[in-house]
């Protein structure tokens, strides 16, 4: 049995076009981006009030404690990286965000797409929320536009509430073993 041998080693370059114009990045690290964002990324679809009608905008955002780290996501991808926050608990460090906003962040939501597992359905989603856009850029918009970035946004998973969840479940692990402990 005969293995192919190559001679070119280099990874895969993944051309991605932004508003910059047109630039490359290694595959390999456009997979470590979509494992990061797996890990420590979220994508926010906000909904606001202006002029007494609601509209919808998107964000992408990654936290961590490690500012080496989002600095060189924002060199490769672009973005605002926030100032430090100052945890109230002296024990936790403190964090930055890294945020991107609809189009800025569309090329980065494309390249990753085949590598997320976590994350992947609520890209899609976001992606799109990026391509129903408003074709009528009047004061009002376009409601058939708004309506379905209305119905994307309602798609989009709520981020988990903490204490809610673990002690709605603990209470009720507490009174099943009452239960079991009075009945045995």
């Amino acid at each position: 049995m005969e293995v192919g041998n190559s001679l070119d080693t280099r990874p895969p370059l993944v051309l991605i076009v932004s508003d910059k114009g047109p630039s490359t990045v290694p595959s390999h690290e456009v997979a470590y981006t979509a494992g990061f964002f797996d890990g420590e990324g979220c994508v926010n679809i906000v909904r606001y009030l202006q002029r007494g009608r609601s509209y919808h905008t998107l964000q992408i955002v990654f936290t961590n404690t490690d500012f080496q780290a989002l600095e060189w996501l924002r060199q490769r991808w672009g973005g605002y990286l926030s100032k430090p926050t100052q945890p109230s608990n002296p024990r936790h460090r403190s964090s930055r965000h890294l945020r991107m906003s609809a189009g800025p962040a569309r090329p980065l939501l494309v390249a990753m797409l085949p590598y997320l597992i976590i994350k992947k359905s609520q890209v899609e989603i976001a992606l799109e929320f990026i391509e129903a856009k408003s074709c009528n850029r009047g004061r009002r918009g376009d409601p058939v536009a708004l309506a379905k970035r209305a119905a994307l946004a309602a798609r989009m998973p709520r981020p988990r509430a903490r204490f809610n969840v673990v002690n709605q479940r603990f209470s009720e692990r507490e009174t099943e073993d009452e239960a079991s402990e009075t009945c045995c």
